[in-house]
């Protein structure tokens, strides 16, 4: 018996153990869930994601840089607007004027409009209605002028270049060179039939050569109106002849004329053109004679080199001239006139009143 008991005994002491020790295996997997449960979780800083490319930038040409320009504020701003020109001055930045309307005629006594300005400084002399809508007619030409020097001046056409004579450009009417496609001319002399005889023909080849169609050409001029100030010019043609079928003549005013003038004598050639009173094409066979009356020699105005004559039926008589006397340089422009004869005498007034003012 005692043995047996013994036996019995060992075998519940060494149950109770086990039981023990699983209590405590269970006790502490409890207490570290527990523990686990009961500590913050650690959250991790999230991974920035790449940032997603523009497609602006995948389309667009790079911006060009703008100009800052510091203020006495501290502060930076950007410059937009082009510098006001002081007082009685021509001004670039006024509101836009430009207009669809069709007009019969436009055409005042002694004109539709005028001005008189000091062709170095820009200073207003005399204005009358000078904003007033007209249609300048060939005085357009001073535009297709202007765009064919600062693109020979680009070196993107030159002087010498040939000038290809297309189908289009023989059938252009009214002045002309009678400018046949089996023929060249250099720009050169392109240029000189445009602005001394007034040449249609010549204009559309230039306008050809310089952007390969009319339309091209004739954006080009009205953008680069826009940025010299013409705020009330629009042009539809590269000649001034009206395009009929009720549309809209080339359009501007006397002020805007102005300011296309200071633009155009801004070009060291410009003055060779506009100040010839003859000259020939063809080997001397065809003859170019100044329509401006003021730059002959015979009867003309002392000085005067320049600057572009118009006319057609419903604008009447245009010039924008320039003349030069002891260093000092004016424009006078008048657009509109009722006759050749009251647009000579006008302009002659006006030039006279110019230098007057200058010499006060």
């Amino acid at each position: 018996m005692k043995k047996s008991s013994t036996i019995l005994i060992a075998s519940i002491l060494v149950i109770l153990h086990l039981l023990a020790f699983v209590a405590l295996v269970r006790q502490k997997n409890t207490g570290d869930s527990a523990a686990e449960i009961r500590k913050p979780a650690q959250i991790s800083e999230p991974v920035p994601e790449p940032e997603p490319k523009s497609i602006l930038s995948v389309l667009d040409p790079p911006l060009e840089p703008l100009e800052i320009v510091s203020m006495d504020t501290g502060k930076t701003i950007v410059k937009v607007d082009p510098p006001v020109s002081p007082a009685g001055h021509l001004q670039k930045n006024r509101p836009d004027r430009r207009t669809d309307k069709v007009y019969s005629k436009l055409i005042g006594d002694p004109y539709q409009g005028a001005i008189v300005v000091d062709a170095r400084t820009g200073r207003v002399l005399f204005e009358d209605r000078a904003s007033v809508y007209a249609y300048p007619a060939s005085v357009t030409k001073l535009m297709t002028l202007l765009i064919v020097l600062e693109q020979a001046e680009a070196k993107r056409i030159a002087l010498s270049d040939m000038v290809r004579i297309t189908a289009e450009v023989s059938k252009i009417g009214g002045s002309q060179a009678y400018l046949d496609p089996k023929e060249t001319f250099s720009v050169d002399e392109m240029i000189y039939a445009l602005i001394v005889h007034s040449a249609n023909d010549a204009a559309r080849a230039l306008s050809l050569h310089v952007a390969g169609s009319m339309d091209a050409f004739i954006k080009m001029m009205n953008r680069r109106a826009r940025e010299i100030g013409m705020n009330s010019t629009v042009y539809h043609t590269d000649h001034g002849l009206p395009p009929g079928d009720g549309r809209q003549p080339d359009i501007s005013t006397a002020y805007d004329i102005a300011l296309l003038s200071m633009e155009v004598l801004k070009h060291k050639d410009a003055l060779r053109y506009t100040g010839t009173e003859l000259t020939y094409l063809r080997d001397g066979k065809f003859m170019l004679a100044t329509r401006n009356a003021l730059a002959k020699r015979v009867d003309g105005y002392p000085g005067c080199d320049g600057l572009k004559t118009g006319y057609h039926s419903a604008g009447g008589w245009s010039l924008a001239a320039t003349a030069e006397r002891n260093g000092k340089r004016i424009i006078a422009v008048a657009l509109g006139c009722p006759d050749k004869e009251s647009r000579t005498k006008t302009v002659t007034g006006l030039l006279d009143r110019g230098f007057q003012a200058l010499e006060k």
